[in-house]
C-alpha cells in the first residue's frame, strides 16, 4: 500500500480509507467529506475548506484540491478526539453580560412570544415557508402540495407585491412556527431571506435551510444577467450563509423533496433538526466550532524548525525531539521499533541496529506518525504561533483574523470588505488614538475566499465588541448575512447601515433599478432585526465608531470597579447614544 501506517490508529484510518478510495495516496476534494462520513466523522463545508487550504500551504502546493493521507490522519484523529473529549464552543466575548447561548437564546424567544401569547387571533402553524418569493414557484409546486398531502399546516408569505408593512405580519408568524422552512433558490437574489434565515439559525430556532446554487456569471435573474462581480457576491452570501448554519449544528439542504421529509419527521418525532442524520438523506454537522486547520500548521512549524538544511525530511532523532516539542513526551522503543518497521518492512527490527540518524522521514510521513501516537497519548497540539495565511507580522492593536485569538481585542471591524476604506480612514485612526485594539477582516479578505473557517470565526469570538458597517458602495450580501447572525446570538453589536442610492454603481457596473431594491430590502431587514433586538443602528459611520469607543470605555471602567453593579451592555449604549443620530 502507498500510503504508510505506524500503528493500529494509522492503520483503522487507513481500512475507511481504502474501503473508499482504493490504494491512492491522496483524496480530491470533493471525497473529503465522503471518508470523514465513513469514520462517523462529521465536519462542517468550512471545516473541510479550512483543512484544504492549510494543507496547500503546508506543502506549498498551488492547489487546495487534495489532501495527502497523512494529512487526513491529522484531521482525522484530531476531530475524533474533540468527538471523544466533547469539547465546547469557546465563549464568545461579545456575549451578553456572559449569558449562555442556550439562556439568552430561551429569555429572547419568550420575550417575542409573550407579546402575542394572550392574542388568540394569531394563527399557529406548524411550518412557516421561507425564503426566496416571487416569481419562484416553489412553494406551489412542490412545498404546499407535499405539506398538504402530510397534513402540516404552513404559513405562506409569497405575495403578489411586497411592502415593508408585511415585516411584521410575518415576523409574528415565523415567531409562532414550529419549524422555519425556508429555500434560498437560485432565480432570485433573495437578500432578505437569506438574512433571516441566518438569524433564525442564531435563535436555536428550527431551521430546514435549502440552497440552491447560482450557475455563474451570465445567469439570468428577474430578466437580468448576473455579471462576474454580481455572481461572486450572492455566492459568497450563500456561502456564509451555509457556514453560519452549519456552526449552529444545523445541516444544510440541496433537495426541497427530500428537506420536506426531514421537516415531517422532526414535527412527527419532535425531533431536532441536529439529529438528523445520513439515513434521512442529511449532511450531519457535528462541532464545525472547532478549528482543524492550524493544528497541521504546528505541525509544519516544527517539522521546518528541525530541518536545518531544508531536505525536507528529518531523521529519527529529530523525530523525537518533535515528540518532545510537541507533547511534552518520550517516544519509547517500542514506538520508534514500529517507525522503523513500517519504514524498512522488517517486522521486530531492533531500533538499536539502526542509528537513528540514518532513518529519515519526510513530512507526509511525520503527519501519520504523529496521528498515531497522538490517539495514544491522548495529546493536543497547542495553536499555531504562525498566521496559516500571513508570515508577516501583526502591528500591536492589530489581529489577523486568521491568527489564533492568544488576547482579546475590544472591536471587531465587520461589515462591507471591497471597495471600502471605512476602518482605514475612520475607525482604526479613532482607535488608535483612544488606545483600543481591534480586529481587522479586511486585512486577509482575499485569503480565505468567500468562506467562514473556524480559523476566522474565532477572531470574532474572542472581540469584546462587533462593529458591522454596510456601506452604500457595494452589496454586503455576506457582511449583512453575518451581523444578523451574531444580532441573533445576543452579541454586542453595533450597527451601521447605508442605503444604496437610485444612482448606485458598485464596480464600474450601474445597478438596476430592481437591483438597488433588492439589496436595500436586505438593508431593511437587517435593521428592523437590530432594532427588534435593541441594537443601535447608526447611518453615519463615524457615530457608529465614537459609539463603540464608547461603550468599550464604558466596559473597561465597569471592570475596573470594584463595588457592586449593574450592568446591561446594550441598555447602556443606548443610554448613552441618546441624542445622537440613530436609524
Amino acid at each position: 500500500m502507498s500510503a504508510q501506517v505506524f500503528g493500529q490508529n494509522t492503520r483503522k484510518v487507513y481500512s475507511v480509507w481504502y474501503g473508499r478510495v482504493g490504494t491512492t495516496n491522496s483524496i480530491t476534494s470533493d471525497q473529503v467529506q465522503q471518508v470523514f462520513n465513513d469514520m462517523d466523522l462529521y465536519p462542517s463545508k468550512s471545516q473541510v475548506y479550512e483543512m484544504l487550504q492549510c494543507a496547500k500551504e503546508c506543502a506549498n502546493r498551488s492547489t487546495a484540491a487534495y489532501l495527502t493521507f497523512g494529512e487526513f490522519c491529522v484531521f482525522a484523529t484530531e476531530l475524533k478526539r474533540c468527538y471523544e473529549k466533547g469539547i465546547s464552543r469557546p465563549m464568545q466575548m461579545s456575549r451578553k453580560n456572559g449569558e449562555t447561548e442556550e439562556k439568552n437564546n430561551k429569555r429572547r424567544n419568550n420575550k417575542n412570544l409573550s407579546d402575542d401569547c394572550d392574542d388568540e387571533s394569531v394563527p399557529k402553524y406548524e411550518v412557516f415557508l421561507g425564503g426566496s418569493c416571487n416569481p419562484t414557484t416553489w412553494r406551489q409546486d412542490t412545498a404546499i402540495p407535499m405539506l398538504k398531502k402530510l397534513g402540516i399546516t404552513f404559513y405562506n408569505p409569497q405575495v403578489s407585491h411586497w411592502g415593508p408593512e408585511l415585516v411584521e405580519l410575518e415576523w409574528k408568524a415565523k415567531q409562532h412556527a414550529t419549524v422555519l422552512f425556508f429555500v434560498m433558490d437560485n432565480e432570485t437574489r433573495s437578500v432578505a431571506s437569506l438574512i433571516e434565515a441566518a438569524h433564525s439559525a442564531a435563535k436555536q430556532r428550527k431551521l430546514i435551510l435549502v440552497i440552491s446554487s447560482y450557475k455563474g456569471p451570465g445567469q439570468e435573474i428577474c430578466g437580468e444577467f448576473l455579471s462576474q462581480k454580481e455572481y461572486d457576491d450572492l455566492a459568497a452570501g450563500q456561502t456564509v450563509l451555509q457556514d453560519l448554519v452549519e456552526r449552529q449544528g444545523i445541516p444544510v439542504f440541496d433537495s426541497i423533496p427530500v428537506a420536506l421529509n426531514c421537516t415531517a419527521k422532526i414535527l412527527r418525532e419532535n425531533l431536532s433538526v441536529q439529529d438528523l442524520s445520513l439515513k434521512d438523506f442529511a449532511q450531519p454537522v457535528k462541532m464545525a466550532h472547532v478549528q482543524l486547520g492550524d493544528k497541521l500548521i504546528k505541525l509544519r512549524e516544527t517539522f521546518d524548525a528541525l530541518d536545518h538544511n531544508s531536505s525536507g525530511q528529518l531523521n529519527l532523532a529529530d523525530v523525537c525531539m518533535a515528540f518532545r516539542i510537541l507533547t511534552g513526551k518520550n517516544l519509547s522503543m517500542k514506538d520508534l521499533r514500529s517507525i522503523v518497521a513500517s519504514q524498512r518492512g522488517v517486522l521486530g527490527k531492533d531500533v538499536t541496529d539502526v542509528p537513528l540518524e540514518q532513518q529519515c522521514v519526510t513530512f507526509e510521513q511525520f503527519c501519520s506518525i504523529m496521528a498515531e501516537f497522538k490517539m495514544r497519548e491522548k495529546w493536543v497540539i497547542g495553536p499555531a504561533s504562525r498566521s496559516p495565511l500571513s508570515r508577516s507580522p501583526s502591528s500591536t492593536n492589530n489581529m489577523s483574523m486568521s491568527q489564533p485569538p492568544s488576547c482579546l481585542r475590544d472591536v471587531y471591524l465587520g461589515g462591507s470588505v471591497s471597495d471600502s476604506n471605512w476602518r482605514d480612514e475612520i475607525a482604526i485612526p479613532i482607535f488608535k488614538k483612544n488606545g483600543l485594539t481591534y480586529v481587522n477582516p479586511q486585512r486577509n479578505s482575499g485569503s480565505w475566499g468567500s468562506r467562514l473557517v473556524p480559523i476566522e470565526a474565532a477572531a470574532m469570538d474572542a472581540s469584546w465588541l462587533l462593529l458591522f458597517v454596510i456601506t452604500n458602495n457595494c452589496r454586503a450580501v455576506a457582511s449583512m448575512a453575518m451581523a444578523s447572525h451574531y444580532i441573533g446570538l445576543g452579541c454586542n453589536i453595533i450597527l451601521c447601515v447605508q442605503y444604496l442610492p437610485d444612482d448606485c454603481v458598485i464596480d464600474g457596473e450601474k445597478l438596476s433599478k430592481q437591483a438597488i431594491k433588492d439589496y436595500n430590502r436586505g438593508r431593511m431587514y437587517l435593521s428592523d432585526l437590530a432594532n427588534r433586538d435593541g441594537v443601535p443602528v447608526f447611518e453615519n459611520i463615524t457615530e457608529a465608531v465614537q459609539c463603540a469607543r464608547l461603550f468599550i470605555d464604558i466596559h473597561l471602567f465597569l471592570c475596573s470597579w470594584t463595588g457592586p453593579v449593574v450592568f446591561s451592555p446594550r441598555i447602556t449604549i443606548k443610554q448613552t447614544i441618546n441624542g445622537r443620530r440613530c436609524c
